[in-house]
């Protein structure tokens, strides 16, 4: 199937373009196979999922890494179509966790210009992310993804945003935002929060 033809039957559904050069050199019995990220934070019930789902599935796709929307849901209408369900979970970068940003401001990184990445976030508005350096940050992320192993209508968890931001974006997005970062900006860089060592670097 050529790459136009595998988009038309997807339906246009899918964010995946590190795999579709890959799609149409599968060896017959190989071990490869074809996985797509999608968002689950859609208002459709389950008929629509499952509609979505079975295009992917006659497309060849074999798994969904899903970030976002009701697990249960999503998951028994990728499952019912033959789909894996896995689940894609932003680590660091905890913009759309409420109860840390209500409860936890402390934990949010801080640049070396000393400003908290919960209240200025660099680059886009949702840019929030908290630092690892922590224990109770990392005792809380291990919490989050544990429950989401332990539950059973979920095969897989993949973790995105690993790392802290950006503190140089690539050369191709410099006149996206507007920049150029030749240098390591202190409003990009970090972190140096109470937690971590690199604040007693600026004492």
């Amino acid at each position: 199937m050529n790459r136009r033809d595998f988009v038309q039957a997807a339906g246009g559904a899918l964010a995946f373009a590190p795999l579709l050069g890959c799609a149409s050199g599968a060896d017959e019995g190989s071990s490869f196979s074809v996985w797509s990220w999608v968002h689950g934070d859609r208002d459709r019930d389950e008929g629509e999922w499952r509609r979505r789902f079975a295009r992917l599935r006659k497309s060849g796709v074999e798994a969904v890494l899903v970030g976002g929307g009701d697990i249960e849901l999503v998951s028994s209408a990728a499952r019912a179509e033959g789909l894996e369900y896995h689940r894609w979970f932003w680590t660091m970068n905890r913009n759309g966790d409420a109860w840390a940003r209500g409860n936890h401001p402390e934990w949010f990184t801080v640049s070396r210009n000393l400003q908290s990445s919960l209240e200025h976030p660099p680059y886009v508005d949702y840019y929030r992310w908290v630092c690892p350096s922590r224990e109770p940050v990392r005792a809380y992320l291990r919490g989050l993804v544990g429950d989401l192993a332990a539950n059973p209508a979920v095969d897989g968890v993949h973790l995105d945003y690993v790392r802290h931001c950006d503190v140089i974006l690539p050369r191709g997005l410099w006149e996206t935002y507007d920049l150029v970062q030749d240098v390591e900006h202190p409003e990009f860089d970090f972190c140096y929060c109470g937690g971590s060592s690199r604040v007693h670097n600026l004492m």
